[in-house]
């Protein structure tokens, strides 16, 4: 069973009622609030419920206040730990939340819990870190990829007394995303068939980008989308920061390509707004750039069953999983990609996948200049030759990324892993 949790309720008061109307509030107080009623309330819901929890799944460290709730049942933290188990996701320190302990305990955060008995239990500073304070208060946590939970390691190494940190690598659900006629074929070795259907799902594609834009997409080009949450660190403009080298790849007759952009920015996120907008104005200038509108479920899925190339291009290491490039590989999508997140366990440069090369050792503004070198040369001397000239090789990689990214990347497994290697740990 799923339950949600609301406080937009008749008998509360307005400011009670806006706790849960905006997914991770930018206002301080409210964020704190929302958390409290996840943590304090998710227990005391499922207690009213009469449900009978044996591990509690922390996914990140907003729903950390749940461990004050229990410990006031468990008075121990070693029994404590033996009911909670945290997965983080946030692969650097500055991106992991922290608030001022005496405002926590003011807005009911440690649920009645006192600032000493606080500090004793997660051994944590004026500056309470809700990553660290789940990191101590469980009996094992996960990052979520192998190279995820490297970097995890590295990052909170200088901590005792913190949960061992596990990989367990995030998947995708296939019965939801797949298409069965491109699956099929695929299984079966019916390329033409294939080759048809992935023509098909290209159509239907480009009715949205006509509906939206009034360009009309032709099936026959080779079609980068580049689709998911818009932030700074994705870095969803590296095909532009060349412009005139951008211009010479979009306006080559002889081997045409088209782009397709997609996703949100977080609404405060000023930075990503701006870039969104950015593109936006770029892809007026041409008839085979769009930027689509509405990036929600039906629409990803168009895109990953759409689409020949799906691009990834964030700052490696930044990136602690990303799931979309599964699913676009589940429907015949070839992933071009920086080897970040679950890459390192899928990629075979060449044969599933094309392979941006990076090196993270780099200042950011050398490792973009870089990467984006890298990605264009990659782009304008293999993949486009590619597709083009050598179709066979082409439905080879193609066949070979919906045959490699299933089963392990399939939530069955996933489900299977936590499981296995942290409820029953």
């Amino acid at each position: 069973p799923m339950i949600f949790l609301t406080t937009d309720y008749e008998k509360n008061d307005h400011l009670a009622c806006t706790i849960s109307h905006k997914l991770y509030d930018v206002y301080e107080d409210t964020r704190i609030a929302q958390e409290t009623v996840l943590g304090v309330g998710g227990v005391k819901i499922l207690e009213a419920l009469n449900q009978k929890i044996d591990i509690y799944h922390l996914n990140e460290g907003h729903a950390l206040p749940l461990a004050f709730e229990l410990y006031k049942k468990y008075n121990s933290v070693d029994e404590l730990r033996k009911h909670i188990v945290f997965t983080t996701h946030t692969p650097e320190k500055a991106g992991n939340e922290e608030h001022n302990i005496y405002k926590l305990k003011q807005m009911g955060f440690f649920a009645g819990l006192g600032i000493d008995k606080v500090k004793e239990i997660t051994q944590t500073s004026d500056d309470f870190s809700l990553t660290l304070g789940a990191l101590r208060l469980s009996k094992i946590a996960n990052g979520v990829s192998k190279l995820h939970a490297v970097v995890s390691n590295e990052m909170w190494s200088s901590f005792d007394n913190i949960a061992p940190i596990i990989s367990i690598t995030n998947a995708q659900n296939k019965k939801y995303w797949v298409d069965s006629i491109l699956d099929n074929a695929c299984a079966s070795n019916e390329d033409a068939i294939l080759l048809d259907r992935k023509k098909h799902l290209k159509e239907r594609l480009f009715k949205v980008v006509a509906d939206q834009t009034g360009k009309l997409f032709d099936p026959d080009v080779l079609t980068i989308v580049w689709a998911r949450r818009f932030a700074e660190y994705k870095r969803p403009n590296m095909l532009a920061y060349d412009l005139e080298r951008f211009k010479k790849l979009v306006t080559n007759s002889q081997k045409p390509i088209q782009i397709i952009w997609a996703g949100k920015p977080y609404p405060f996120d000023m930075n990503a707004i701006h870039i969104f907008n950015e593109l936006n104005h770029l892809s007026i200038s041409y008839s085979n750039v769009a930027v689509l509108l509405g990036y929600e479920l039906s629409l990803s899925a168009l895109l990953k069953k759409g689409s020949d190339i799906w691009l990834n291009t964030p700052r490696v290491t930044r990136e602690a999983s990303g799931t979309s490039g599964m699913t676009a590989s589940m429907n015949g999508v070839i992933n071009f990609s920086i080897n970040d997140g679950w890459m390192p366990e899928f990629s075979k440069d060449g044969i599933n996948s094309f392979i941006i090369p990076s090196d993270s050792s780099l200042d950011i503004d050398t490792q973009d200049r870089q990467d984006h070198a890298n990605m264009m040369d990659i782009l304008e001397n293999k993949i486009i030759p590619t597709y083009y000239d050598n179709p066979d090789e082409w439905l080879k990689i193609m066949k070979n990324s919906m045959r490699d990214v299933v089963p392990y990347f399939d939530a069955n497994r996933m489900a299977d892993d936590y499981y296995t290697k942290m409820y029953n740990f």
